[in-house]
């Protein structure tokens, strides 16, 4: 006999009860699926022909957790801490059957079980600090009671999934073909020989002296961590030890509620949810994507060669064009050093020195040289020999792509489509639109990169380079502005890099060196017509003039040691001024607010131009693409989380010696007008909204 809800199942085996419960497609927890199991559950408690519960989750995974939505307000009840505790003292045995992915929530409702099982290939995760957060529904009190402090915090801390058979202790069975029947005979046994609740469990506290050193040892780690969350985790962990387990519960949920509060959480989900809006265009209408199966690779340099590897690795043939024979060979060496032959992804590879052989591919990817002469003439080429309906995309990230497509004689069919470094472990690719690049192209790569591939797709309207490198050039402006009023390098660097971009402002341009950033910039910037922000451009120049090419060449805006120390230089003043400026004193909440004003603005000023869609597209690019602290939510949530208004009179101010870089965007004070900030503009298909003002 089976009862049925719209999102909850009840079956029958005799006197187990299997409750499968249906929110596709990952069967996230949202309200209206926990009152659902709410109510089977009690009903199922008070059932005296039930005497133990099988929990389910349909399709291929048990559960992605919480609706990331619903940290946005109070949590309604029953909260998943709720639903944990319900299965947790039901009065019978439940078993829960995992399968696909078991995450947050999804994996503390399964902690609350009497018993596990998972099968193959099942991967769990309390990747709540991704998001800033702490478990909030038992997973610091229950998971360590059963595996110990090492294994709970290595889970917790890491905020990644893992296998199911790395964590043993957990199930009965780890490698299960069927999930849902062993769930049953685990659940017999159950009925058999009663088992103790979790937390009655007492397995992970065996030997307290090893589990107060590994607390002390992560308290240690987590100590300068940005994120208080990861302090939280710790301390949730250790009272699990200390304190009995309803006060356990009563101290993660007051962590947890602290953490859903604050800013570096607001920007984490921020980051999470603007990642998954970014596949939505106006291109990317229903049906208007068509099929990609065989893709073509120009080239065989490194870029070439791991864009090959991604493409193999999705399950997809791929032909790559060399010159010579020798040339192809190297290029099949380095793919097959990148994907090697699992799966038999090297059968799906073929090398060609025949151009025409490119024709059978309904996607061309050119990653040459960024030498506009030389992608000009292998677009010319590819215009010979490409189908009626091959889309044609550059790899470049600095070019402009109209003379590209000019060159092949189809500009319809030619854009960007740029693979961040490293491709490998990059998760970002930006769509680049040329002035005529037809919406089916645009939608084609768009699902092709989001779908098989797997990664973040985000739309470049720049018309040729990358949403990230102008933000990031306005924040290089806005520290070469404080250099010359006399602020110490020193203090500029040390300040940002506190505050999260990696090595600040001048000892990253030391490292990637001041000729390769001024070559790149002078390529983006082209006619100043693009509103690029150069003035850190004439800086670069000056150093690159007088020798001082970074920290490979022993002196930049820093003099670097021999073992790659920097020291500030009392000439670099003389060479970039003509003499040292007067020592000038500027508080680090000053610094910081300089240079989020000035990145922020750069985005208000590419949103007006069409060169982003959204405020949140800029964000993304920033974080994925320009190591942008993930935990500051990107450069516009950064203005957002200081305060719209704030940033806005820190333009204003600015303005008047800066106005290239400071001179505030209209959008600022019409947000303000509104009560409004960025995120009012992070919206999807009609919903979406240009920049007022």
């Amino acid at each position: 006999m089976a009862q049925a809800t719209e999102l909850v199942r009840v079956d029958r085996q005799g006197n187990i009860a299997i409750v499968t419960f249906a929110a596709p497609p990952v069967n996230v927890l949202g309200l209206a699926l926990r009152e659902a199991l709410h109510h089977s559950l009690n009903e199922l408690a008070a059932d005296s022909a039930v005497a133990a519960i099988v929990l389910v989750g349909q399709g291929a995974h048990f559960s992605y957790g919480l609706d990331l939505r619903e940290l946005d307000g109070p949590i309604r009840a029953p909260t998943p801490s709720d639903l944990a505790s319900q299965v947790e003292t039901l009065g019978k045995p439940v078993v829960a059957a995992l399968r696909g992915m078991c995450l947050g929530a999804g994996f503390e409702l399964a902690l609350a079980a009497t018993a596990r099982v998972a099968q193959r290939g099942t991967q769990i995760a309390l990747a709540d600090l991704g998001l800033g957060l702490t478990p909030g529904a038992g997973g610091t009190q229950r998971l360590p009671r059963i595996v110990g402090a090492r294994a709970a915090l290595d889970l917790m801390l890491h905020a990644r999934p893992q296998g199911a058979a790395r964590m043993p202790a957990l199930f009965d069975q780890v490698e299960a073909e069927d999930a849902a029947a062993a769930a049953i005979e685990v659940a017999q046994a159950c009925i058999a020989a009663p088992r103790p609740a979790t937390r009655d469990r007492n397995d992970g506290f065996d030997d307290p002296a090893a589990y107060q050193a590994e607390i002390a040892r992560r308290r240690d780690k987590v100590a300068l961590s940005p994120i208080p969350a990861a302090r939280d985790i710790v301390a949730a962990v250790e009272a699990a030890l200390l304190l009995p387990f309803e006060a356990g519960l009563t101290m993660e949920a007051e962590v947890f509620a602290d953490s859903v509060a604050s800013p570096q959480s607001h920007a984490q989900r921020h980051v999470v949810i603007a990642e998954r809006r970014a596949v939505h265009m106006p291109e990317t209408r229903p049906g208007a994507a068509r099929p990609i199966t065989q893709v073509a690779i120009v080239g065989g340099g490194v870029a070439a060669c791991g864009i090959a590897g991604l493409f193999l690795s999705a399950g997809l043939p791929v032909i790559q064009f060399e010159r010579t024979p020798e040339a192809v060979t190297e290029a099949k060496d380095r793919v097959m050093k990148i994907c090697g032959d699992q799966r038999g992804r090297m059968e799906r590879w073929q090398g060609t020195t025949a151009l025409a052989d490119l024709g059978r591919a309904q996607l061309v990817i050119e990653a040459v040289a960024e030498v506009p002469r030389t992608k000009a003439q292998v677009f010319a080429a590819l215009g010979q020999v490409a189908g009626e309906g091959t889309i044609l995309a550059t790899q470049s990230g600095l070019l402009p792509i109209d003379p590209i497509a000019q060159a092949s004689d189809q500009p319809e069919h030619v854009l960007g489509l740029h693979f961040h470094a490293p491709i490998g472990p990059a998760r970002l690719v930006e769509v680049i639109p040329g002035s005529q690049s037809a919406d089916w192209a645009i939608a084609s790569v768009a699902a092709l990169v989001r779908g098989p591939l797997g990664r973040v797709v985000v739309r470049a309207g720049t018309g040729g380079g990358t949403l990230a490198e102008p933000i990031m050039a306005a924040a290089r402006d806005a520290g070469l502005t404080m250099l010359a009023q006399g602020v110490p390098i020193e203090r500029i660097d040390r300040v940002m890099a506190q505050w999260g971009l990696p090595q600040g402002i001048f000892r990253q341009i030391d490292i990637i060196g001041p000729e390769v950033m001024v070559n790149r910039g002078r390529l983006l910037a082209g006619d100043g017509a693009g509103g690029f922000p150069a003035a850190h451009l004439d800086a670069l120049d000056l150093l690159v003039q007088a020798g001082r090419k970074g920290r490979g060449a022993g002196q930049g805006f820093y003099r670097w040691d021999e073992d790659g120390h920097a020291h500030a230089d009392d000439r670099l003043g003389t060479v970039l001024f003509g003499s040292a400026p007067a020592a000038y004193r500027v508080e680090e909440e000053e610094i910081c607010l300089r240079v989020v004003a000035a990145m922020a603005n750069q985005g208000a000023r590419m949103l007006r131009a069409t060169q982003a869609l959204r405020p949140s597209d800029i964000d993304v690019a920033c974080v994925l693409g320009a190591q942008f602290p993930r935990w500051r939510g990107g450069p516009m949530k950064a203005a957002d989380l200081l305060g719209l208004f704030t940033v806005q009179r820190a333009l204003e101010r600015l303005a008047g010696e800066w106005p290239a870089l400071y001179d505030p965007d209209p959008g600022f004070a019409a947000l303000v007008r509104n009560g409004e900030n960025f995120d009012a503009l992070n919206k999807t298909g009609r919903n979406r909204r240009s920049i007022p003002g």
